[in-house]
């Protein structure tokens, strides 16, 4: 099939302050030394990446991995996160934390998690690192944070992006593209991309692209988390004495937003194409994995119910901003 022939694009880089570093070298039987564990990347006070690593000290031809050798810079003592900075100083905030925390990179792909459990199925995007490493700045390199992304898709589907507002729906004038990327294993991942209506994208994305057809689309990723005051605690100038203290609520927001793609589309046989028959086959590979994945949680969850249960231990000072069922 023409698609095979090609490398589809699926990259992410991120550059940004260390704000969590839970990476940890050990010894495994089945790969050597390898370091393992995330790193938590924010490019600002309200939007950070969790990024997924598992790296060999060897590569398959067992020569030194230069990947392994920059991440293992991370787990030197002299590198200082947000969350280290802040436990030995408790009244720091982000922005005077973020002056003494290392400033690093990453660079990562797309990968879903998709399981499924009877007629019960979940799916989560993860970041998955393949290298990383201390930001040296430079003249011609300066320190610029940001989370960005380029991939080809297959359009499953295009359809305006909606809102309820109390018993309507309302379109809110962007436009919610379902991407089909495919894998090295000849699977494929589900993936939305969000097309703003900011410098045109979400109308030129409608009037000259549909179903099936292929593109290159680059963005931005959002991983956002706000507190905000709950409605109808916020207005404190109505109560005459004591008023009562205002609640907040938490808000997450993980978007993967379009800024530029392709001018035209690739059509179904055209080269470079990603058919529809190889989505089909890709799909099917995916379910097989969804239920493999499914037994894999069913079982794990059995025993951990089986198991006593230990104390909860405290995680280092550090304002948390993952949800443990949220992606990225």
């Amino acid at each position: 099939m023409a698609e095979k022939e090609k490398r589809f694009q699926n990259s992410i880089h991120i550059s940004g302050y260390l704000k969590e570093n839970n990476l940890e070298s050990v010894s495994t039987e089945k790969s050597g030394q390898v370091i393992r564990g995330s790193l938590l990347i924010a490019t600002d006070n309200a939007n950070s990446y969790k990024v997924q690593f598992y790296t060999p000290a060897l590569t398959k031809s067992g020569e030194d991995s230069a990947e392994y050798e920059s991440l293992s810079r991370l787990l030197d003592d002299d590198i200082v996160s947000i969350a280290s900075y802040i436990k030995n100083n408790p009244s720091a905030t982000f922005e005077e934390a973020s002056k003494h925390a290392t400033k690093v990179w990453a660079q990562a792909r797309f990968e879903e998690f998709a399981s499924k459990v009877g007629e019960r199925s979940r799916s989560m995007i993860l970041l998955k690192g393949f290298k990383a490493g201390e930001k040296i700045e430079t003249e011609a390199s300066p320190f610029s944070p940001r989370a960005e992304f380029t991939v080809d898709l297959f359009i499953e589907d295009i359809k305006p992006e909606t809102v309820t507002e109390g018993e309507t729906e309302k379109e809110t004038g962007r436009y919610v593209i379902n991407g089909v990327l495919p894998m090295w294993d000849e699977s494929v991942q589900c993936i939305d991309f969000i097309a703003p209506t900011e410098k045109g994208i979400a109308g030129y994305m409608a009037a000259n692209f549909s179903k099936n057809d292929t593109l290159t689309i680059k963005g931005e990723l959002v991983s956002m988390v706000q507190r905000v005051l709950k409605e109808g605690t916020e207005n404190q100038d109505e109560f005459f004495g004591e008023a009562p203290q205002p609640q907040y609520e938490t808000l997450f927001t993980r978007e993967r937003i379009i800024t530029g793609l392709s001018k035209k589309p690739i059509k179904q046989g055209e080269q470079g194409c990603i058919s529809i028959k190889s989505v089909q086959e890709g799909m099917a590979k995916r379910e097989t994995k969804m239920i493999e994945n499914g037994k894999r949680m069913k079982s794990n969850e059995n025993n951990e119910s089986s198991t006593p249960k230990k104390e909860a231990s405290a995680a280092p000072a550090s304002s948390k901003a993952f949800a443990a069922d949220l992606d990225f």
